[in-house]
This record gives structure tokens, C-alpha cells and sequence, in this order.
């Protein structure tokens, strides 16, 4: 009768070179593609950045606008 390491090691996957090296070919390309949605990311959010600094800038001056009561919708 067989030992348990014995049977143990029939049922292990034996690699052969070449879907060790589809494995590596592939894991490259998932850590490639992270890379890119990682740099997607960070480009994104200073564009996000960019567009609430260019919001918080109008709406200060639209503040200023109307502090000044120089309201263009005012029919006074």
C-alpha cells in the first residue's frame, strides 16, 4: 500500500517548460497591464484634480461677482 506522501506526489501537476514559461510570459503581461491602468489612474485623477481647481476658481469669482452686486441678472 502506498504511503501518503507517495500518493500525495502521484497527484501533484508536473510543469513542463513550456507552461512554465506561458506562465511567466503571463504574469508579465498582467503586471504590464496593472502598470498601465495604475498610470490610467493617476492621469486621470490629476485631470480630476485639474477640473475641480478650474470649478472652485469660477465659482469664487462668480462669489465676487455677486458681492459686488454686480449682478447681470439683477434688473435693478
Amino acid at each position: 500500500m502506498p504511503s501518503q506522501s507517495e500518493n500525495t506526489n502521484t497527484n501533484e501537476k508536473q510543469w513542463n517548460e513550456t507552461e512554465i514559461r506561458d506562465l511567466i510570459l503571463y504574469a508579465k503581461h498582467l503586471q504590464q497591464e496593472n502598470e498601465d491602468l495604475q498610470a490610467k489612474m493617476i492621469m486621470m485623477n490629476a485631470k480630476l484634480n485639474n477640473e475641480e481647481a478650474k470649478t472652485k476658481k469660477l465659482n469664487n469669482i462668480i462669489k465676487l461677482i455677486y458681492a459686488k452686486g454686480n449682478n447681470p441678472y439683477n434688473s435693478n
